[in-house]
C-alpha cells in the first residue's frame, strides 16, 4: 500500500516498505487505545473456507473460488451503512497481519491470530486501491459485485469491519479472549498513517493477484488437494499453507 519514490523498487519492494509502515503503527498501537464505532456485542459471524497459497518468497495468495469462500456477516449497524448483509473477500495477495517480529511473541499479536480479520481488511484495502486509482478492470471479474460493495466503504468502515471481524472470531470460540490484543490492532489501523495509506493515489498501489499466479493456483486446484501442503526445502509453489473452515 506504500511504496518509497525510487523507479528501481520491484513490487516485492512495495510490499516490503508496506509492511514496515504497518509495523511502525502497530509499535506505536501498543501504548495507545481507540475504540470501534460499532457495537461489538453485534460482531457479525464469519462463514465459509479460508484458503491461503504460498506463490513465491514473501507473496502470499487469499483464493476464494472453492464453492463455499470466507464470508463476513455484517452486523446490523454495518449492514444499515453499506446496504448489503456480507462482505466476501476477492482474490488479493496477502501477508496476514502485518506484526512486527518485536511483538510476535505477544498473546494474539502473530501475523495469523486473526486471519479472517486480515483477509478482509487486506482485501478492502486491495480493491481500495484499484478502484480509487482508476483501475477496477485489474481485479478478477469474479469479484465484481464485492468491488462494488468496497467502492461504499469508508475508511473509517473498513477499520470498523477488521473489528467486527475479530469480535465475531472470539464469539465463536474461534481464538480466545484478548485485553489488549484487539485494542491495539484496532488503533493501528484507524491511524493517521493507515488512512495516509488508504488514500494513496499512486497507480502501483493497484498490485491485483498476476495471472501468472491465478494459473498455478487454479492448476493445482483442479488435481486436487487434499491437506495444507508444508513449506520445505526444495518445496515449489503454489502451495496450499494455510486452510481453515469456519
Amino acid at each position: 500500500m506504500l511504496k518509497l519514490i525510487l523507479p528501481v523498487f520491484s513490487k516485492l519492494t512495495v510490499f516490503r516498505s508496506r509492511k514496515f509502515w504497518w509495523h511502525s503503527i502497530i509499535m506505536a498501537a501498543l501504548v495507545s487505545c481507540a475504540s470501534p464505532s460499532i457495537d461489538l456485542k453485534d460482531s457479525g459471524k464469519i462463514s465459509g473456507n479460508l484458503m491461503i497459497f504460498w506463490v513465491g518468497e514473501d507473496r502470499f495468495v487469499y483464493y476464494p473460488y472453492n464453492g463455499d469462500p470466507l464470508t463476513y456477516h455484517l452486523p446490523e449497524k454495518l449492514r444499515q451503512d453499506l446496504s448489503v448483509s456480507t462482505i466476501r473477500p476477492g482474490l488479493h495477495y496477502t501477508d496476514g497481519g502485518s506484526i512486527p517480529p518485536l511483538v510476535r511473541g505477544l498473546a494474539g499479536l502473530s501475523p495469523w491470530g486473526y486471519g479472517p480479520a486480515y483477509i478482509v481488511h487486506d482485501w478492502l484495502f486491495a480493491a481500495h486501491h484499484c478502484l480509487f486509482t482508476g483501475q477496477p478492470g485489474a481485479l478478477d471479474p469474479r469479484d465484481e459485485d464485492e468491488a462494488k460493495t468496497v467502492s461504499r466503504v469508508t475508511f473509517k468502515q473498513s477499520a470498523d469491519l477488521l473489528a467486527g471481524v475479530i469480535s465475531a472470531l472470539i464469539k465463536q470460540n474461534v481464538v480466545p479472549k484478548r485485553e489488549a490484543a484487539p485494542s491495539a490492532i484496532y488503533t493501528a489501523v484507524d491511524s493517521v498513517v493507515a488512512k495516509n495509506l488508504w488514500d494513496k493515489t499512486d497507480p502501483k498501489s493497484c498490485d491485483p493477484v498476476t495471472k501468472e499466479d491465478l494459473d498455478r493456483i487454479r492448476r493445482s486446484t483442479e488435481k486436487g488437494i487434499a491437506s495444507v501442503q508444508v513449506l520445505r526445502p526444495g518445496a515449489v509453489p503454489p502451495l496450499l499453507v494455510f486452510q481453515q473452515r469456519f
